[in-house]
């Protein structure tokens, strides 16, 4: 550290970030590629110590560094760096050739599929129905949660008042932290631990996680205002309106097999409807100007497209 007879926080402050200290840069970048591939050049993002890895991409490593301190610690520019480059827009489509190669796609020969993190993925089902706040700063907010969670805290003394509004729709960023009983949805995708610092969040694969998308509020919600998009919005023919789903949910046009998939899964839950109207009703979003069989049934197909891996995962 530098020599400095009355050294002082702006001392320490000038230090990290000064040329001499390159392991600030070098840290930043790391943790930002780790985001956009799904692992960073050092694969132990929290440790540059004599214990972690070895950077698999020295001197990648070393350049973007470089860089970004060169141009005045733009992160903005840097996200922009990695995104327009050649490696990040690779297709992250499994290539035969690489198993036995690069098994890890350590050398980076493809893309990787990486599954938005919990917040992402509450953000994208709002945005999807147009539900979504994206107003920035405030207070925290408490989203719907399914029914009982709260109860299990100190034998039901924690209350767990919804956001009434807008408040409700805002981004996953601002959800309370109860630290005796967390947000389920946030636990479900391997959301951080409040609690201490983390570098690098876990990818797990649980039953919890279909069960949360297909039966959480927040997501009956978000089905509920797609259907109502989709309704509102969308051509009158089935198949439009089935086109126009994918390319909100998917960016894409569905395959022939999709199609035929889903019109038989819409005529299944159609008849399901008509003969079981508390069904229905279940599932009934409110649009008075539609007929309410054919809302709640698109209500269960806008569920089935925000259930797909596909909607929660980067390809």
């Amino acid at each position: 550290m530098p020599s400095d007879p009355r050294p002082s926080r702006l001392t320490l402050a000038k230090w990290v970030v000064s040329r001499d200290n390159p392991l600030t840069a070098r840290v930043a970048v790391n943790r930002m590629w780790q985001e956009f591939f799904g692992r960073g050049i050092v694969r132990t993002s929290d440790d540059f110590g004599r214990q972690g890895d070895k950077p698999s991409h020295p001197e990648l490593l070393d350049w973007l560094a470089t860089n970004f301190m060169d141009a005045g610690w733009g992160v903005k520019r840097m996200h922009r760096l990695i995104v327009t480059s050649a490696a990040y827009r690779q297709s992250s489509r499994a290539r035969q050739d690489l198993s036995q190669i690069d098994p890890a796609n350590t050398f980076l020969a493809r893309q990787s599929r990486i599954r938005l993190p919990a917040e992402l993925i509450r953000d994208s089902a709002l945005a999807a129905g147009n539900l979504l706040d994206s107003a920035v700063g405030g207070k925290s907010v408490r989203p719907a949660q399914p029914k009982g969670v709260a109860d299990l805290a100190y034998a039901g003394h924690v209350t767990w008042k919804e956001s009434e509004g807008r408040e409700r729709y805002r981004r996953g960023l601002y959800i309370q932290i109860q630290r005796t009983v967390p947000y389920p949805m946030l636990v479900n995708f391997d959301g951080a631990d409040a609690g201490v610092s983390v570098c690098q969040r876990g990818h797990s694969n649980t039953p919890l996680q279909a069960l949360n998308l297909l039966n959480d509020p927040v997501f009956m919600e978000a089905a509920q205002a797609l259907a109502g998009r989709i309704l509102e919005e969308g051509p009158a023919s089935f198949l439009e309106r089935l086109k126009f789903a994918f390319r909100i949910c998917l960016a894409r046009q569905p395959s022939p097999n999709e199609i035929d998939l889903l019109a038989s899964y819409f005529n299944a839950q159609k008849t399901l409807f008509e003969k079981d109207e508390h069904a229905a009703a279940a599932l009934l979003p409110s649009l008075p100007r539609h007929d309410p069989l054919e809302s709640a049934t698109w209500t269960a197909l806008a569920s089935v497209l925000l259930n797909l891996d596909e909607f929660i995962t980067r390809e």
